[in-house]
């Protein structure tokens, strides 16, 4: 059992390391608002680089594509076509 003069001396200790806890949790709390502010930036800019690659392989791509002509209401198959006759 400790005397009450034990405990006084003891006091400032706790204190120091409550403040210490304190502190470092405030900084924890920094440093994962720091990771994911980093996290969501890199996202964004791959995000961007992707776009950018996409855009000018569909410029790419085009120039090497003749251009599409409207297609008319044209039967695909022969199935489709006996329907549209009227045979089944």
């Amino acid at each position: 059992m400790s005397t009450n003069g034990e405990t006084m001396n003891e006091l400032p200790y706790m204190a120091v390391l409550a403040l210490r806890h304190e502190a470092a949790g405030r900084e924890y709390a920094r440093l994962t608002a720091d990771i994911v502010e980093a996290r969501l930036i890199a996202r964004a800019r791959s995000a961007e680089r992707a776009a950018r690659r996409r855009a000018l392989l569909r410029e790419r791509l085009g120039a090497l594509r003749p251009e599409r002509r409207a297609r008319g209401p044209e039967l695909h198959c022969a199935r489709a076509a006996a329907r549209a006759g009227g045979a089944r």
